[in-house]
């Protein structure tokens, strides 16, 4: 499957981890949010976590997109994803190979005219997602602008 540039509407995130702040190890925040799901109100999707880091800044952001209204409960952060222009690509096999896609992308970006631009990038991670299993499928967003 070939990446695609799509047009997506402003987002807010609340979760665990943080963006700006001090480095965050992902593997950390995800069973932290996991534990603290009951207390985030207003989500947009039931099926959907994301995960959040923005090249230009230390940190990572495990969450789930919710409403501009809800509450960021005590201990977690809210990151408001920009609208704007992003290329999305399915990755497909085990998380750990994650890399790997992330350059194919950006090799895909800078042979058709684009360039990372913030830069923002998510992951949404649904009911595709098995971690390791060699079936596993998550979506990956990167913000760009034209060359």
């Amino acid at each position: 499957m070939q990446p695609q540039v799509v047009h997506l509407p402003a987002r807010q995130i609340i979760g665990v981890g943080s963006i700006g702040g001090e480095p965050v190890n992902p593997g950390d925040v995800w069973p932290v949010l996991f534990t603290r799901m009951g207390e985030l109100t207003g989500r947009i999707n039931e099926r959907e976590t994301l995960g959040l880091i923005k090249r230009s800044q230390h940190g990572y952001l495990a969450g789930v997109e919710t409403e501009l209204s809800s509450r960021v409960p005590e201990g977690m952060f809210a990151y408001a994803i920009p609208a704007g222009e992003y290329v999305s690509l399915t990755h497909r096999g085990p998380v750990s190979r994650i890399n790997d896609t992330f350059e194919r992308l950006i090799s895909w970006l800078t042979s058709n005219g684009y360039e990372p631009y913030d830069v923002v990038c998510f992951e949404v991670y649904d009911e595709r997602f098995r971690g390791e299993d060699d079936t596993s499928e998550f979506d990956i967003y990167v913000q760009v602008r034209p060359a």
